[in-house]
């Protein structure tokens, strides 16, 4: 996984910037994994599932994080309500051609991908 950890001059922060289809892991980390305690937890589940192949869930905002031997997938709800009737309007001869989606997107990445990036992470964290 590419990704690149990089100073956001308009959040004031640091964030992790990666290729769209890493793009749910890098919002993720980047908007939710800014305390030690989170960190803390996600390396928790990293760790039991590489020694004890369990799986972990976490719900944080709009991601849902799923932590398997396999991996990490991370997903991110879109609300398209609001820009439901604007679309439908771009289609409006067939107003069933196109219906809006609340399923966003979706990153996945290998363990060792996500390791890689979370002690990235925490040394700019620190």
């Amino acid at each position: 996984m590419d990704y690149e950890i990089a100073f956001d001059q308009e959040e004031g922060s640091y964030r992790v910037f990666a290729d769209i289809e890493f793009s749910a892991i890098a919002e993720w980390v980047s908007e939710h994994l800014t305390n030690k305690e989170t960190v803390q937890r996600v390396w928790q589940a990293v760790s039991l599932a590489e020694k004890e192949d369990e799986t972990t869930e976490f719900q944080h905002g709009i991601f849902q994080v799923v932590i398997s031997p396999e991996g990490v997938v991370v997903k991110r709800r879109v609300d398209m309500s609001q820009a439901e009737d604007e679309i439908k309007a771009m289609f409006d001869t067939q107003s069933n051609f196109f219906q809006a989606s609340n399923d966003g997107i979706e990153s996945e990445c290998g363990l060792d991908d996500l390791i890689d990036l979370i002690e990235n992470w925490h040394e700019f964290q620190q």
